[in-house]
């Protein structure tokens, strides 16, 4: 986590113009974090099916050298059985077919088919180990380039807000529009959305006032990752974020991103110990402080 103190941008004022980001999106080229994202979502993909086809790929083996055994010792006991017989002379132990009648027919053909069955299961035991050996790899490998990519992602996120809460005037006539239209230059999971609403409309599809456990949040926006949410205060100090935090978590619902807005935050908030209080709610969902005046948005906290 990283702390931001508040700063004033003094060409925020300035900045009147439309956002090249938000025009760019609107003209169809997904942005690098929707490319990202994008990318994460096919590396899950990817290894997902690789499993399943090293899963497939064991059983189906597995069906195959099994059948195989049963139908080759099927016809063995049509005939006779293999035995284990003790050479009085050398003391040695071996394999022999015993037939159940006096017909001649080659016993070393049936010896040299039973080794095979033999070998043929071992292989399938070495076959078994490479395969979960691959299967393990995957998992492992898929798992790290994921987290590698999640914390691409994270660092690309936070310049993002950066980049268009401090600089950029907000588009939009309430305070709901505003910060929805400011979080979709930043969040690819609210772009995404915003590519599946018809162009007339180009606006995120969102609910006011919604419960989440014990509090009621201002905007709730539904993504595949969890639930956007918005909540607006009037003054915020350590004790009120501490309640929060904990009536969301309590909830149980899947939160995929929290953003606190006041014009007042106390000073406690403003100090080195931020980032103490931040770390000591042990947060299971991400959640971002945000500083809101009449000139646009300053970050205090993006986790």
């Amino acid at each position: 986590m990283q702390k931001l103190y508040h700063v004033t941008i003094c060409n925020k004022s300035l900045n009147t113009h439309k956002n090249p980001k938000w025009a760019l999106s609107q003209n169809g080229d997904r942005s690098l974090a929707e490319k990202l994202d994008a990318a994460i979502e096919n590396l899950s993909t990817w290894y997902r099916v690789t499993l399943i086809m090293v899963i497939i790929g064991l059983l189906s083996l597995s069906v195959v050298i099994s059948l195989s055994q049963y139908h080759f010792q099927e016809e063995i006991n049509k005939h006779g059985e293999i035995k284990e017989i003790k050479d009085e002379k050398t003391g040695q132990i071996g394999l022999a077919f015993v037939p159940d009648t006096d017909e001649i027919f080659s016993t070393d053909s049936v010896l040299k088919l039973y080794t095979t069955q033999v070998w043929l299961m071992a292989s399938n035991g070495v076959v078994i180990g490479l395969l979960s050996f691959l299967f393990l790899w995957i998992t492992s490998r898929g798992q790290s380039y994921k987290k590698e990519l999640k914390s691409i992602e994270g660092q690309l996120i936070r310049q993002s807000y950066l980049v268009n809460f401090e600089t950029s005037l907000p588009e939009g006539e309430t305070r709901t529009d505003k910060i929805l239209n400011h979080s979709s230059l930043v969040f690819p999971e609210l772009q995404a959305i915003l590519r599946k609403v018809k162009p007339e409309g180009k606006k995120l599809p969102y609910k006011q006032n919604q419960s989440i456990g014990s509090e009621t949040m201002d905007v709730v926006v539904s993504t595949k990752k969890g639930y956007f949410t918005v909540k607006f205060f009037d003054n915020v100090n350590a004790q009120t974020l501490e309640q929060f935090a904990n009536n969301l978590s309590k909830s149980g619902k899947p939160l995929f991103r929290v953003l606190c807005l006041s014009k007042n935050f106390d000073d406690e908030l403003q100090s080195a110990k931020l980032a103490t209080i931040m770390q000591n709610l042990n947060l299971d969902f991400d959640m971002d402080l945000i500083f809101e005046d009449d000139q646009g948005y300053s970050m205090l906290w993006i986790n």
